[in-house]
């Protein structure tokens, strides 16, 4: 009679334990291969938000004008406000788009604001408001923890509040940028305004490059204040390019 002879007891406990040492080390593999996706993802979608803000506020202050609008009650607003209007920053652009070729203006003002952590940009159908006009809003970005504007006028001063009452000209020379979030900390932009090129041209041919050289950093910048939500109801426009 052929006798078969198996696994003893103590084979069998060092076979399952390598099994399960190998278990263990391709689950834990695994999890870090997870983990590392989740986290790339979510720092490339923050990236992305963060590159589309920057490119609509490029937009915004790089082509602001000189054009002074008025409000609900009919008083006058500078064409560039910071720190002394109702919205953090508010301004008049030119460049809105009109596809549909829509019968209206391509002036438009905007102004910026955080409200409960979150950067909303705000927009007006008309530059000169009625009493019913309500800013169409878009919540651009979550997490955010501070904004802050400098300035630079044409003699080469850094503010961070505008009007300047010391500037001749009704708009600074450039436009510092410094957005602080949760996840991607503080981010800085400079932004030129297209009627800068002239005013250096003019004071390069007269008393020099007064303009030349000097940051919008030299202001210590005036920080955005974060409201909270207001009780009017206002309309949200979720798509990051209407407006624009």
């Amino acid at each position: 009679m052929n006798q078969y002879r198996g696994f003893t007891l103590l084979e069998v406990l060092v076979a399952m334990s390598i099994f399960a040492v190998i278990g263990l080390s391709a689950n834990k593999m695994l999890r870090t291969m997870i983990d590392t996706h989740e986290i790339t993802t979510a720092k490339n979608r923050d990236m992305a938000s963060m590159v589309r803000v920057f490119n609509m506020m490029e937009r915004d202050f790089s082509q602001i004008v000189p054009r002074r609008v008025r409000d609900e009650y009919g008083e006058s607003m500078a064409p560039l406000m910071v720190g002394t209007g109702q919205y953090f920053v508010e301004l008049t652009r030119t460049g809105w788009n009109n596809p549909a070729q829509v019968k209206r203006s391509a002036l438009q003002r905007v102004a910026y604001e955080i409200e409960d952590e979150k950067l909303i940009r705000h927009f007006w159908l008309v530059l000169d408001r009625a009493q019913d006009s309500e800013p169409i809003s878009q919540e651009l970005l979550d997490e955010v923890e501070g904004l802050r504007v400098n300035l630079l006028n044409e003699e080469g001063k850094g503010t961070d509040s505008w009007p300047d009452l010391d500037a001749e000209n009704a708009l600074p020379l450039a436009v510092e940028i410094l957005l602080e979030t949760k996840s991607m900390g503080e981010i800085r932009r400079v932004f030129t305004l297209a009627h800068a090129a002239k005013v250096i041209e003019r004071n390069q041919g007269g008393d020099g490059n007064a303009a030349d050289g000097v940051s919008p950093a030299a202001a210590p910048g005036r920080t955005a204040p974060n409201r909270t939500a207001p009780g009017r109801e206002r309309r949200r426009r979720g798509g990051n390019n209407a407006g624009s």
